[in-house]
């Protein structure tokens, strides 16, 4: 088993935004989405993540996940931190990006979520780290560093573990997360995983329900006060789904 965690070299999220029920249609091979009470579909792609979608990618979870970002970088600091995780990935190169979805609609970057595995490769190179430093000093490297590693797992090989569902909030209660979710469930069974799980913060009622709906169960309860004082969120809830 390998352990995962919310670090730099892969940033790593556990918060999701509420969808609320929708139509999903396929029309020319593309994924489209409606809401029952709206009449205009949202167009919606999900593919791979590309190196062309960072800025976009981490300006969604910066507002998805606004008091992570603040415990990393500083309430006044996101815009650096943006740029160091930028610098890092782009170190990195494609490999920063594995195993990262988008939903894209109309060459808009509007969701994300990423399935991680036991074999999920570390920067062994230390290009992220150094990028921080170059980017936020030594002094803001080690804060940030240390704020995003709080959460760690340990993944089984045959888990498929799912971090950085977000959405953009405009774009919210239209399913989007639903089907990120339906996208990656399918890449796990083609690679052979029994079952997925997930990190939820205790408080998030409307993400809770949203992994309730697609079949998750509350697996076990993590408690941590260092997540406590600098996320503000003490206790996290592992949620699980089997595959059969």
């Amino acid at each position: 088993m390998r352990r995962c965690c919310v670090c730099v070299v892969q940033w790593h999220f556990s918060a999701a935004s509420h969808d609320v029920p929708s139509r999903v249609f396929v029309l020319n091979g593309m994924l489209t989405i409606s809401r029952v009470a709206t009449p205009t579909p949202i167009p919606l792609q999900i593919r791979a993540a590309r190196m062309d979608d960072i800025y976009p990618i981490l300006r969604l979870h910066c507002e998805a996940f606004a008091d992570k970002f603040g415990a990393a970088f500083g309430v006044n600091g996101t815009a650096r931190g943006i740029e160091a995780m930028a610098e890092a990935w782009r170190r990195q190169g494609r490999s920063a990006l594995r195993g990262m979805f988008v939903a894209d609609s109309n060459g808009l970057v509007v969701g994300t979520i990423s399935l991680r595995t036991w074999d999920t490769t570390s920067d062994a190179s230390g290009a992220a780290e150094l990028a921080f430093h170059q980017v936020l000093g030594v002094w803001g490297a080690v804060r940030s560093i240390f704020a995003l590693s709080l959460l760690e797992h340990t993944i089984e090989r045959s888990e498929g573990y799912i971090t950085d569902v977000a959405v953009l909030a405009r774009y919210r209660r239209n399913g989007i997360a639903r089907a990120l979710l339906d996208h990656v469930e399918q890449a796990a069974r083609q690679r052979g995983k029994r079952f997925l799980g997930l990190y939820v913060s205790a408080s998030n009622t409307p993400a809770r329900r949203l992994y309730a709906s697609a079949g998750f169960v509350d697996h076990r309860t993590r408690r941590s006060w260092l997540a406590g004082v600098i996320l503000r969120q003490r206790t996290w809830i592992y949620m699980r789904k089997e595959l059969g």
